[in-house]
C-alpha cells in the first residue's frame, strides 16, 4: 500500500475552480443551518465542521484515492449488503468520506450496523458474526462469531449486547474487541426487538409475559410489568428514554427501571377489545426518535398520531397511504422537524406528511423500484439507506435532500491495490416520474450560483431542486379542503387544514361540532389562517370534524374528508402537593393531594403503597392496620380517558417518634433494671436507673411483654427507652407511656 503520508506534486497544487465551487457550496450549506432560531451554537459547530472539511479538501484535493481524511463528526455508517461494505457519509453534504470492506464471506448477506461515535459494529444477520469498524484505519478490525442467524445487535453508552430471540438470551459483548464479556443471560421468554438507551441500559420486551426487562450496567434487573401476557409490544427510545407501545391495547407507556411513569392512549378505531391481531401488527412505530415526540402510523387506515411523551400532547391526522399495509411495504414513520417520513418499500419512496401545512408533501424517491429502506434520525438529520442498492440520502430539518452515492470508487478506504469494485457512474438521484420539470432559483451570483448545468443530473449530491408548480388556470372548478389535522389540547381541539385547490372559496366553515362545543372563529377567509379551535365536549368522547369550502356565485360547497378522532383533553400531569401523614399512634395514615394542573375530564387516581395498588376518584386515601417501624413509599398517578401522567411520591413514615419523659414511682432505694427484652424473668440486665430518682429518659416506643405486678396493679406493657447511653426495656410501671398518645407501639 502506498505511503499515505506522502503527497504527490498533483496533490499540492493550488485549488482549482471545482474545489472553490465545492468550498462555496459547503459554506452555503452550513450557513443555511444557522437560521434565526436562537440556537447559534449548532450553526457555529456546523460551520466549523464544514471549515474542517474544506481544509481537508484543500489538503487532499478532490478525493484522491491515496488519502484518508478524518471522518466527519456529523455522519453515519451505511451498509451495502450486496457488496459487503459499509460507507461513511457526511451529514452536511452527503459526501462519502470513508468506506470499509467487510471480511470475506459477508458480501451478499444482510447486515445491521450499530454506530459507536465514528466507529461502528456490524452484525452479519445470516451467520451471527460481529465485526468492529476501525474508523481511524478504515478497516474491519476485530470480530467474533456468535454462530446463529437472526440475532439482534444493540449498543449505547459504553455497552453492547447480542440478543438471541430463538434461545431467549442476552449476551453482553466488549464493543472494542467484539468478544463476549460473560455467559449468556436467560430471559425466561422470547424477546422482541431490544433497544439501548443513552446510559447504556438495555431494554428487552417479552411479549409473551407482558413485561420489559432492563439490564442496568450490563446486569439483568427486575422485569417491569407493562401489559397483559401475549400483548404485542414494541420499544422506542424517545429523546433517549424508553417507551413501550402496546399495540394490542393501543397505548404507549413511558418506562423507568422501577416501573411505568405514564400512559398515553393511541385512540382511533383499532383500540382495546375492537383491535384484532392484524390491527395490532399494522401499527407502525419507530425504534428511536430524536426528540420526545413519537410518530405512530396505522398502516391500513393511514391514521397518524404524534405523541409527545413529555408534554402528553397529541396530534392526529390521516395520511393517504393508498391502501398500503405493513405487508405491502410501509415501514415505521420518522419525524424530523415538521415533517413525517414514511418509507414505502413497494415503490422505493418516502411518503411525506407536513404537519405545518396539515397536508401531504411531495414524496422523496430513494430507489428506482421496490426494496428495503432503513431510516434513522440522528444529530438532527434523517438518514435513509437502501442496503441492497447504491442509493442513500440524508435529509435536514428543512426538508432538503442530499443524495449519497455509496458505490463511488474514488473514496478513502483501506483496500489493497487491485481490489476495488469496478463500477461505472452510479446516479445519485432518481427522477420522479410524472413530476413537472424542475427549476432552480438563481444563486446570489446569477446562474453560476445555482442554475442547472445542461446535461447534468438535476438531483446530484448537494443539489436538491425546488418545484415550480404552475398556477391553476382561471375558472377552475371548486375543490375540497385537505383532510383536517386534529391536535388535542387541555379542554380543546385545534383543527388545521390545507386550503382547497382550484377555485377560490368565499370562506371555510367547520362541520361536526357537538351541542356542548363552541368553534372559533365562525368562518375563515380564503387567505387563512387555516385553523379552528373547538372548545368544550367530553374528555371521555372522541370527535371528528370536516372542513367545508363555501363558494360564491352559486357554486356548490365542497367538504373535506373527516379528521382523525381526537379528544378535547390530554393525559394529566402529576398530582400536586402530595402528602403522606401518619395517624396518631401510627399503624396507618392518610395521603392527600390536589389534582394536576389543567386537569381535564373526570380523574381516576391510582395509589400504590404498602397495601398494594388501589384506585379512587377522591383526592385522598387512608391506610389502616399497618405495622409500625417501617418507612413506606407511596405514590399516586392521575389518569383520564387520554392516559395517565407521571407519579407523585412521598413516604408514609411509621417509625415511632421518640418522646422525652421522666421516670416515676421510683421512691425506693433499689435500682430499676433496664433489660435486653421485655421481661423480668428472661434475658439480662443491660443497665439500671438509680433508686429515689426521676431522671429524664428518651422513650422510643412501647410493646407487650411479661406481666409485672406493682402497687396493686399489673401491666404487660414495657417502655423501650434510652437512659445514660443504655437502651433497653423498662416496665411501664416506671414510665406510664400507656397514657401518652405520642408514644407509639414499637411494631
Amino acid at each position: 500500500m502506498p505511503d499515505r503520508g506522502t503527497e504527490t506534486p498533483a496533490q499540492t497544487r493550488a485549488p482549482g475552480p471545482q474545489l472553490r465551487q465545492r468550498c462555496t457550496a459547503l459554506t452555503t450549506a452550513a450557513w443555511a443551518r444557522l437560521r434565526p432560531t436562537g440556537n447559534r451554537v449548532t450553526g457555529y459547530i456546523a460551520v466549523g465542521a464544514v471549515g474542517a472539511l474544506i481544509g481537508t479538501s484543500v489538503a487532499v484535493g478532490t478525493g484522491a484515492s491515496g488519502t484518508r481524511p478524518r471522518l466527519a463528526d456529523i455522519g453515519a455508517w451505511l451498509a451495502s449488503s450486496e457488496k459487503g461494505e459499509v460507507t461513511h457519509a457526511h451529514g452536511l453534504t452527503g459526501a462519502v468520506d470513508g468506506k470499509v470492506v467487510l471480511p470475506a464471506g459477508m458480501a451478499g448477506h444482510p447486515v445491521s450496523v450499530a454506530q459507536h461515535g465514528r466507529s461502528a459494529l456490524v452484525l452479519d444477520q445470516q451467520t451471527g458474526r460481529v465485526v468492529r469498524i476501525d474508523a481511524s484505519q478504515l478497516t474491519a478490525g476485530q470480530s467474533a462469531d456468535y454462530g446463529a442467524a437472526g440475532l439482534q445487535l444493540v449498543s449505547g453508552g459504553a455497552y453492547a449486547y447480542v440478543v438471541d430471540p430463538v434461545r431467549g438470551t442476552v449476551r453482553r459483548i466488549d464493543p472494542a474487541l467484539t468478544t463476549a464479556e460473560g455467559p449468556a443471560t436467560e430471559l425466561g421468554g422470547k424477546p422482541g426487538a431490544a433497544v439501548v438507551d443513552q446510559e447504556g441500559t438495555l431494554w428487552v420486551p417479552l411479549p409473551d409475559q407482558g413485561t420489559v426487562v432492563p439490564f442496568l450496567k450490563g446486569r439483568k434487573s427486575t422485569a417491569v410489568k407493562v401489559a397483559d401476557a401475549g400483548h404485542d409490544l414494541v420499544l422506542t427510545l424517545a429523546d433517549g428514554r424508553p417507551v413501550v407501545t402496546d399495540r394490542t391495547a393501543a397505548v404507549m407507556k413511558a418506562l423507568t427501571a422501577t416501573g411505568v411513569r405514564g400512559t398515553l392512549e393511541l385512540g382511533g378505531a383499532n383500540t382495546g377489545a375492537n383491535a384484532s391481531a392484524a390491527d395490532a401488527s399494522d401499527t407502525l412505530v419507530p425504534t428511536t426518535t430524536d426528540g420526545s415526540v413519537v410518530p405512530v402510523l396505522a398502516g391500513g387506515s393511514g391514521d397518524l398520531v404524534l405523541l409527545d411523551v413529555h408534554s402528553r400532547h397529541t396530534v392526529r391526522a390521516r395520511v393517504p397511504v393508498q391502501g398500503q399495509g405493513r405487508g405491502l411495504g410501509l415501514g415505521a414513520p420518522q419525524l424530523l422537524g415538521k415533517r413525517v417520513y414514511i418509507p414505502d418499500e413497494s415503490t422505493g419512496r418516502l411518503l411525506v406528511y407536513d404537519t405545518s401545512l396539515s397536508a401531504p408533501a411531495e414524496p422523496v424517491r430513494i430507489t428506482e423500484g421496490a426494496g428495503d429502506l432503513e431510516l434513522a434520525v440522528r444529530d438532527g438529520l434523517l438518514w435513509v439507506n437502501a442496503p441492497d442498492s447504491a442509493h442513500a440520502a440524508v435529509i435536514d430539518a428543512d426538508g432538503e435532500v442530499r443524495r449519497i452515492g455509496k458505490y463511488g470508487t474514488d473514496v478513502p478506504s483501506a483496500r489493497q491495490p487491485g481490489k476495488r469494485w469496478i463500477e461505472g457512474r452510479v446516479p445519485t438521484g432518481i427522477p420522479v416520474a410524472g413530476v413537472p420539470p424542475r427549476t432552480v432559483a438563481p444563486g446570489p451570483d446569477g446562474p453560476a450560483g445555482g442554475a442547472p448545468v445542461p446535461g447534468a443530473d438535476p438531483q446530484a449530491p448537494g443539489r436538491e431542486p425546488t418545484e415550480t408548480v404552475p398556477a391553476p388556470p382561471p375558472g377552475q372548478e371548486p375543490g375540497a379542503p385537505g383532510a383536517p389535522q386534529a391536535e388535542s389540547r387541555m379542554g380543546a381541539i385545534r383543527i388545521t387544514f390545507a386550503e382547497a385547490l382550484g377555485a377560490t372559496p368565499r370562506r371555510y366553515v367547520l362541520k361536526g361540532r357537538a351541542s356542548d362545543q363552541t368553534v372559533t372563529p365562525d368562518g375563515i377567509g380564503p387567505d387563512g389562517p387555516f385553523a379552528f379551535e373547538v372548545r368544550g365536549g367530553s374528555c371521555e368522547e372522541q370527535y371528528s370534524f370536516t372542513v367545508v369550502a363555501e363558494y360564491a356565485g352559486g357554486k356548490p360547497s365542497k367538504e373535506s374528508a373527516p379528521s382523525a378522532l381526537a379528544r378535547p383533553c390530554v393525559a394529566p400531569g402529576a398530582p400536586r402537593e402530595f402528602t403522606a401523614t401518619p395517624a396518631e399512634g401510627g399503624h396507618g395514615g392518610t395521603v392527600t393531594w390536589r389534582p394536576p394542573d389543567g386537569a381535564d375530564g373526570s380523574m381516576t387516581y391510582t395509589v400504590t403503597g404498602p397495601s398494594g395498588t388501589a384506585q379512587t376518584t377522591e383526592a385522598t386515601y387512608t391506610y389502616e392496620h399497618l405495622k409500625n417501624g417501617y418507612l413506606n413509599p407511596v405514590s399516586v398517578t392521575a389518569s383520564n380517558a387520554a392516559g395517565s401522567g407521571p407519579a407523585a411520591f412521598d413516604t408514609l413514615d411509621l417509625i415511632p417518634p421518640a418522646q422525652q419523659m421522666h421516670i416515676i414511682n421510683n421512691s425506693n432505694p433499689g435500682t430499676i433494671g433496664i433489660r435486653d427484652r421485655p421481661s423480668h424473668l428472661e434475658g439480662e440486665r443491660v443497665g439500671q436507673i438509680p433508686g429515689k430518682s426521676n431522671p429524664e429518659v428518651t422513650v422510643h416506643c412501647k410493646k407487650k411483654g411479661a406481666s409485672v405486678p406493682f402497687g396493686g396493679e399489673v401491666t404487660d406493657v414495657w417502655s423501650y427507652l434510652t437512659y445514660d447511653g443504655t437502651t433497653g426495656h423498662v416496665s411501664d410501671h416506671f414510665v406510664n407511656s400507656r397514657s401518652n398518645p405520642k408514644v407509639w407501639d414499637c411494631t
